[in-house]
């Protein structure tokens, strides 16, 4: 059974939650109550014996029922996640291990673990003294985010149903719902394998890429110097290089909602850089990896947390993912898995400029870009996609895919920006392949 949290913000996963016990009455227990009062009172003040009874009894029903509410709670409570993280789609279960520390067998119970903005009950089997049970609880993992399991709290009610006891017995957990991702091949565009460096057709005097021959100066190594064609010149021809520098690649996915025509195109659009940030990992390549804009103060359009896709997503998952919050929008770029995790909780932030705003805040702030790889939904036009690569200095590939579900992909050049537009993720592998040709 499931039912609406009473609004508490869960404690921090992986932290240890408040060892509360609070008591409430449910509303048969508040006519009960109800009744005592007043059958006593007007039995007293009017005399009659038919009153009297009835607040008599109903006193001792409320009596009998808070007796059952009395006591420790002597168990101990713990809550796991089995996989960690998984993909959406797939299923995910918690493990809720229950025992008994107390020398007295415990009748069996109800323990409510909380599932971010929801709470799933379980039943608690009778335990004898010590006795362990293992309770397995499916999550809710269809979608892509961040979900805050636990705490587990244990319930005890009177038999009536009158009134409950609740106390928080164990700490939170959290399953990372990754994005779906493809693999994707290594001839598009940003994605080839950089083992020289890229050249940049700035003069150096000394590197690996070689430029023209040109006359010898003062105070240059003598080690580059040309003897073949000094030889037949006559005069001293020294090497002259191209500067080369690692590629520097940047995935930029826009998270305004204006850029977006719904919630499956942001989605589409999440799979999109986590497929293109992951192929470029594999292949080592400098990568950084933006959700929202650098360089601004707060979460910079990124906001990690209470997904509207996995059911009871919690702010609490925030937690797991400062690193990204730190930076202004830039993700966890140095390896996979920390990649998948900051991209599981990334939710579209209302108010955040668009794609045009984001691009030419990379421009300013992020230095050495070789290559980007802007990721928006159907809703930016061509203008903007131009606008956007504008703001890129001259020499840096543009990149821009349109994420729009169940559409006929397409691919065309504005300029110096390519655009590709994709309808399932398996056309990006595809779209990107044509798009290093045109």
């Amino acid at each position: 059974m499931d039912r609406a949290a009473p609004g508490a913000e869960v404690a921090p996963a992986g932290g240890a939650p408040p060892r509360t016990t609070s008591i409430s009455v449910d509303a048969a227990g508040v006519a009960v109550l109800v009744m005592a009062a007043g059958g006593l009172a007007a039995g007293l003040l009017l005399g009659w014996t038919e009153l009297l009874v009835i607040g008599v009894v109903a006193g001792l029903v409320a009596l009998g029922a808070a007796a059952f509410l009395l006591g420790r709670s002597e168990l101990e409570v713990s809550v796991a996640v089995l996989e960690g993280r998984v993909v959406a789609g797939t299923p995910a279960t918690a493990l809720v291990r229950v025992r008994n520390v107390s020398r007295r067998a415990r009748r069996p119970g109800v323990a409510e673990v909380a599932l971010g903005a929801r709470v799933q009950s379980v039943a608690v089997p009778r335990l004898a003294a010590g006795e362990q049970a293992e309770l397995r609880v499916a999550l809710p993992a269809a979608r892509r985010g961040v979900l805050v399991v636990g705490p587990v709290t244990v319930v005890r009610r009177d038999p009536l149903g009158l009134a409950r006891r609740e106390i928080v017995r164990s700490e939170t957990t959290s399953l990372y719902v990754h994005p779906a991702t493809v693999d994707l091949p290594v001839e598009a565009p940003g994605l080839l394998r950089d083992l020289e460096g890229v050249a940049t057709g700035d003069p150096a005097d000394s590197d690996m890429s070689f430029q023209a021959l040109r006359a010898y100066l003062p105070g240059d190594d003598r080690r580059h110097i040309h003897w073949k064609s000094t030889a037949k010149t006559g005069a001293f021809l020294v090497r002259q290089f191209e500067q080369t520098r690692r590629s520097h690649v940047i995935v930029l996915q826009s998270t305004s909602p204006v850029d977006y025509d719904s919630p499956e195109e942001f989605e589409l659009g999440v799979s999109v850089a986590a497929s293109i940030a992951a192929r470029l990992l594999r292949d080592r390549t400098a990568v950084s990896v933006y959700a929202g804009h650098p360089g601004l103060s707060g979460h910079s359009g990124q906001r990690v947390g209470r997904s509207p896709d996995v059911a009871g997503a919690s702010r609490a998952g925030a937690t797991t993912s400062r690193a990204a919050q730190r930076t202004n929008g830039l993700l966890r770029s140095h390896a996979r898995i920390p990649l998948l995790d900051d991209l599981s909780g990334v939710q579209p932030e209302p108010g955040t400029a668009g794609v045009v705003t984001a691009a030419r805040r990379v421009a300013e702030t992020v230095g050495d870009v070789s290559s980007l790889f802007l990721v928006a939904g159907s809703t930016v036009t061509a203008r903007q996609w131009r606008a956007a690569a504008a703001h890129l200095p001259r020499g840096v590939e543009v990149v821009a895919v349109v994420a729009r579900p169940e559409s006929t992909p397409t691919l065309v050049r504005i300029d110096s920006v390519r655009i590709t537009r994709i309808g399932y993720l398996d056309d990006l592998g595809r779209a990107l392949g044509r798009a290093a040709g045109l």
